[in-house]
């Protein structure tokens, strides 16, 4: 299973710049579930971070 996580703002616009703010810090995400309204002024996306090419940064168990 793979990890996801939760994107939460006040608006959309809110939710996308945080998506903006991951991806500028080096995080390559694919977006499970756009941002969607849950509650009045409670907006969330549900992401997951993507696989490094080539296998790079995977730990071994």
């Amino acid at each position: 299973m793979g990890v996801r996580f939760g994107v939460m703002g006040e608006s959309a616009a809110e939710v996308e710049e945080g998506l903006a703010l991951l991806r500028d810090h080096g995080v390559a995400l694919a977006v499970q579930q756009p941002a969607k309204e849950l509650t009045r002024g409670r907006w969330m996306a549900l992401v997951m971070p993507k696989a490094p090419a080539g296998g790079e940064g995977l730990v071994e168990r």
